[in-house]
């Protein structure tokens, strides 16, 4: 069995639609489906509170059950889909961080409530985001079910160039035009035909994905690629972890919270280590 597709779950209705998503792609990737609900339970020390156990089987009973009727909603829409579930105690941003080692894909939800709650907007965020081993999608609230065309944000840097490869990989499993953007206004210092080179060079890999490469203005490089992603009408936005110029501190500044937070559609976060989509998962 190839590397599953991890879905952070807390009930909330973006991580519902997380569970969606995750499911699609897992059923694209033919791997199996690993809902996640991590949650940092309140210490009580058992020897001063002898019914500690008492206390938290209502809570965990209640959570079990939420994940078994997530899974049985998952597969009654997917039913050759292997689904798992897993209630783990700690830190939502660790939790997912570990589970990410052995994941062809993360997938959480842009706002939670319990264990995920503050997500996207603080450590926990840039923890899962700056730390996981395989790439990240966020997902809003609604639904997106067009798969015309994929943005990916290039700048000739090596995590581009990776994000770029999964984003390849995306159009091809989505049967999606693949639209690489750089930003016109940032000054990266990219040597003329760099982007260009590397395209073709991934496309020799891929000959079976369109593509095509815009340049597109904006204040910032989170604006160009929203702008892009908006008018194209884009189901998805790629980016590498980091890059240069425009694409510098993209995880740890204000971009990749512009990014995440008011794209309209799921954005995915692609760490220079990851492994290649061919060497996660038999896609064939």
């Amino acid at each position: 069995m190839s590397a599953p597709v991890v879905v952070g779950f807390d009930g909330s209705a973006a991580s519902e639609a997380a569970v969606r998503h995750g499911a699609r792609e897992a059923a694209l990737r033919g791997t199996e489906l690993s809902i996640v609900y991590a949650f940092g339970w309140v210490i009580v020390p058992p020897p001063m509170y002898p019914p500690y156990d008492e206390i938290l089987r209502g809570p965990r009973a209640a959570l079990l059950d939420l994940l078994a009727r997530t899974a049985h909603d998952v597969r009654q829409e997917w039913p050759d889909l292997t689904v798992t579930t897993r209630l783990v105690d700690g830190s939502p941003g660790a939790i997912l961080t570990a589970y990410s080692r052995d994941a062809a894909l993360l997938v959480v939800g842009h706002r939670g409530i319990g264990g995920f709650a503050g997500l996207l907007a603080g450590s926990t965020a840039t923890q899962v985001a700056a730390h996981a081993a395989s790439p990240v999608t966020v997902v809003r609230d609604a639904e997106r079910h067009d798969d015309a065309v994929i943005v990916v944000g290039m700048d000739g840097s090596a995590h581009a160039l990776t994000a770029a490869e999964a984003a390849f990989a995306d159009a091809r499993r989505h049967d999606a035009e693949l639209v690489i953007v750089t930003h016109e206004g940032s000054r990266t210092g990219i040597e003329p035909g760099v982007v260009d080179g590397q395209a073709e060079a991934l496309s020799r890999r891929y000959s079976d994905v369109k593509y095509r490469h815009e340049a597109a203005e904006g204040d910032t490089t989170a604006t160009a690629l929203i702008d892009a992603a908006d008018r194209l009408g884009a189901a998805m936005i790629v980016v590498g972890s980091r890059g240069r110029g425009g694409f510098r501190g993209l995880i740890a500044g204000s971009t990749s919270r512009a990014l995440i937070e008011h794209a309209d559609r799921p954005v995915t976060v692609v760490p220079v280590n990851s492994a290649g989509p061919e060497s996660k998962e038999q896609e064939r």
